[in-house]
């Protein structure tokens, strides 16, 4: 007898227990098969129950779709088990296991629709990836068991930021249970993903990982051996060989050697006399980050007397060859002064801010400009004496010196005095111009930014220099924006700012909102205002979330849609719901898929 159509059957079956018996009154997909299961059913009567249990199935209620839904169940399994085979020729050989006991309580169950699209995610290539990766780490969705197997095989994804996230964020959840698959895995003749499982080894197990760091050094790859100096112990057997690596030919070995010497947090003095040596040379710009982590006095010290004698150096240097290298380490070392608290840190970096007229007469590569951009960056993140200097001087600054001073007024002034003293600018959004800027758009951009980023988000994308600083100050919050600023933002016109600040039942931001969806001639650029129209409570939210979706359906990469679309459909109010279940018919069934449980979370709502 053939069956095609009965495994469809149990297929569908299938999806709809996992999505659960509220969904399957009415389902399109079972309702197509009823008319091939009559004709069948003209040959095999029992292919004719079998459409009787669909139609059963799809013509049912909220309050009668599980009892049909299980009858359904219970006559296609029973079918095609009379047409099955038991048991599997071949030998029996144990499972494979792991003691993932490690997580205990902690590990989770993620549900189907969601384990699917992260599935697609780590197993695929395409864009949009690591965004649903973080979104899914942050839910904690990695917890879940299943997901180790393609965590570990994640590490060797082609886009190497995931890679690195991975490595970073999630493995470390699964403790030393990885750590008999991470050591088998291994070549230490490999370089990308490879690194990653050695440097995991050394963080997970320093003791047990000592032997594979010996092989990698005595026999892997360039690029192994420099990750397995990174991992040698500076305070322990290690530190005659770190020292003589310290002075490698090879600049890789060198700064790994550098970085793991700078993370003894021990005044050994011959590591002292080594990290000094490097912090007065070029090698600096390979420890930078480990030098602004240091909490040793001595190094500290030096680290300022450096930077107060660059600073000296420059503003005496009249040769212009010079300039471009002189700039250069100022930089380095300003960086490595970033977020010290310290009396002759604020003296010295208030100093270099004072010196700013003079520095920007350097027109050489980078120029005096980056240096003071750097500097008020600094200054932004600081004491605050640095943040009052810095805003005290905010009506003479310019590109993103005058974003820092802006971000450093935030953070101390009231949101009333703030809102006084800075509304006026945004004004500046809607004067003409031609190719150059006014200095007005420019102040009104910097405002932009204060107001809808962190100011070291944005320095980060914008200052090409020679290391990035560490992320926002956790210690300092901005305050809450001033209401009337959503009024201030909706006459300037910028859909970033309304669609930051916008609140429910504000009519100007609804028509606002209406006006700049219907301009976009892309729907891929429309996610942010349909997320603020569906947050806000918008009339029209529903029917532009349908309409993009709809557009959308026809391309070829579908996980996103659970990512960016299935929590806007989640978050409508259940009236929506009649559009949204209109509008699956006329989606891919892949989509369809993953659009379910918020589907299922939608109808379950409270009216």
């Amino acid at each position: 007898m053939s069956i095609p159509v009965l495994i469809q059957v149990y297929d569908e079956v299938r999806r709809l227990a996992i999505a659960g018996g509220a969904v399957a009154a009415g389902d399109f997909r079972l309702k197509k098969l009823v008319a091939p299961l009559e004709k069948s059913g003209e040959k095999a009567p029992v292919f004719g129950k079998v459409a009787a249990a669909v139609q059963a199935v799809v013509d049912s209620n909220d309050k009668t779709a599980s009892a049909a839904l299980l009858e359904l169940t219970t006559l296609v399994n029973a079918v095609l088990y009379t047409q099955g085979e038991t048991g599997i020729a071949g030998e029996f050989k144990p499972l494979e296991t792991n003691d993932l006991s490690g997580l205990g309580a902690a590990s989770t169950q993620a549900g189907a629709r969601t384990l699917k699209p992260l599935l697609e995610a780590l197993g695929s290539t395409g864009s949009g990836r690591l965004e649903l990766v973080r979104d899914a780490f942050e839910r904690g969705a990695f917890k879940d068991l299943r997901l180790v197997k393609p965590a570990l095989r994640a590490i060797d994804d082609p886009y190497a930021e995931i890679g690195d996230f991975i490595a970073e964020k999630v493995l470390p959840l699964y403790g030393k249970a990885i750590l008999p698959e991470l050591r088998a895995t291994l070549d230490i003749k490999g370089r990308g993903g490879h690194l990653h499982r050695l440097r995991l080894l050394h963080r997970l197990d320093p003791e047990g990982s000592r032997d594979d760091v010996q092989r990698a050094l005595n026999d892997g790859s360039k690029e192994m051996k420099v990750a397995a100096v990174e991992c040698l112990d500076a305070n322990g057997g290690d530190l005659v060989y770190l020292l003589e690596q310290s002075k490698a030919k090879a600049r890789d070995v060198r700064a790994a050697a550098l970085r793991a010497l700078a993370a003894t947090g021990t005044a050994n003095a011959a590591v002292m006399a080594t990290l000094k040596k490097a912090i007065s040379g070029a090698d600096l710009a390979l420890i930078i980050t480990r030098v602004r982590e240091c909490l040793l006095p001595e190094l500290q010290d030096f680290t300022l007397q450096q930077a107060e004698e660059q600073l000296t150096e420059l503003l005496d240097l009249k040769d212009k060859k010079l300039q471009g290298p002189a700039v250069t380490r100022l930089q380095q070392l300003v960086s490595c002064l970033a977020d010290r608290t310290d009396a002759s840190a604020e003296a010295f970096l208030l100093r270099c801010f004072d010196s700013g007229p003079a520095l920007a007469g350097i027109k050489s590569e980078p120029s005096g400009t980056d240096l003071n951009e750097l500097v008020a960056h600094v200054l932004s993140r600081g004491t605050p004496g640095m943040r009052k200097g810095l805003v005290a001087a905010q009506q003479t600054l310019s590109g993103s010196a005058l974003s820092s001073a802006i971000f450093a007024a935030r953070a101390m002034m009231t949101s009333a005095a703030f809102y006084d003293e800075f509304s006026p600018v945004l004004n500046g959004l809607s004067d003409k111009h031609g190719k150059k800027s006014s200095p007005d758009q420019e102040r009104a951009a910097a405002l932009l930014r204060a107001l809808t980023s962190d100011g070291d988000n944005y320095f980060y994308r914008h200052w090409m220099g020679v290391a990035p600083l560490v992320g926002p100050r956790s210690d300092t919050p901005l305050p809450a924006l001033d209401p009337r600023w959503l009024d201030a933002a909706v006459n300037s016109g910028s859909v970033e700012l309304v669609c930051e600040l916008a609140r429910s039942g504000h009519e100007g931001v609804n028509r606002f909102l209406n006006e700049k969806l219907e301009q976009l001639k892309k729907p891929q650029d429309a996610h942010g205002i349909l997320q603020t129209m569906v947050r806000i409570g918008h009339p029209r939210a529903a029917d532009a979330l349908v309409d993009a979706m709809t557009k959308r359906a026809k391309e070829t990469t579908y996980y996103y849609f659970n990512y960016w679309y299935g929590p806007m459909i989640a978050d409508l109010p259940r009236g929506a719901l009649p559009k949204i279940e209109a509008m699956l018919p006329a989606l891919p069934d892949k989509v369809v898929d993953q659009l379910m449980e918020s589907v299922l979370a939608l109808r379950n709502k409270p009216d």
